[in-house]
């Protein structure tokens, strides 16, 4: 299932294009995985350097500015700061077989395709009118719910991290046309920002090899 830009959940819960600064590794170019707002597109920057001070805070239950928190699991989501926002870095140079096709700042999505045709897409969106004292959980299988995607249907993902641990994701697969999806997301409910990976594979047989290989290069960083 593909999250869209523009889901409304209830009559509160927008999903729309999330401004974020450059976040890639210095091995791929400033915008490969930036996004921008409708308001406003800044331009972006380079990656933030992670630090091992995952313990800081600034003082109202955030980490504080520079801090890679080492693990993200839903329940640690509540100690993010409103105003530091969740963004994946995906670096190029570890996926060999795949090549960027496209970037689209305004949806805050970049493409990637593989030689065997797969395509995955990579996305960061802020969600405005979300509740941020929920669970990161029952936020994100409130993403798949307006999606249309059955909720006992959610895998547990866990996708790396700037801190050298790991974030919780929830996903879901299925098929459609001859075509194998999956889907893989989460949303920080007190930054209100939704991070998701798409992917589009010709085949069963290489769906989970291709999205592992799309997963551990999507590093979490908080910017």
């Amino acid at each position: 299932m593909t999250l869209s830009r523009t889901t409304t959940i209830g009559a509160a819960l927008v999903v729309g294009a999330l401004a974020l600064t450059g976040c890639s590794t210095s091995d791929t170019d400033a915008g490969d995985a930036t996004a921008a707002t409708r308001t406003a597109a800044p331009t972006p920057t380079a990656t933030p350097t992670p630090t091992a001070d995952a313990d800081a805070t600034d003082g109202v239950g955030g980490t504080a500015a520079g801090a890679q928190p080492e693990d993200l699991t839903f329940e640690d989501g509540a100690e993010l700061s409103s105003t530091r926002l969740p963004a994946f870095g995906v670096s190029v140079s570890s996926l060999p077989e795949w090549e960027l096709t496209r970037s689209d700042p305004s949806a805050g999505s970049t493409e990637y395709t593989r030689s065997d045709g797969a395509v995955a897409t990579v996305t960061q969106q802020r969600v405005t009118g979300l509740d941020p004292t929920m669970d990161d959980r029952a936020a994100t299988e409130q993403l798949f719910r307006a999606a249309g995607a059955p909720v006992e249907g959610l895998e547990e993902q866990l996708l790396p991290t700037a801190g050298g641990g790991t974030a919780q994701f929830l996903s879901i697969a299925g098929q459609a046309d001859g075509t194998w999806t999956a889907t893989v997301a989460r949303a920080f409910a007190r930054p209100g920002v939704a991070l998701t990976v798409k992917i589009d594979v010709p085949s069963r047989e290489v769906l989970r090899d291709d999205l592992h290989e799309i997963l551990v290069n999507a590093q979490v960083v908080i910017t």
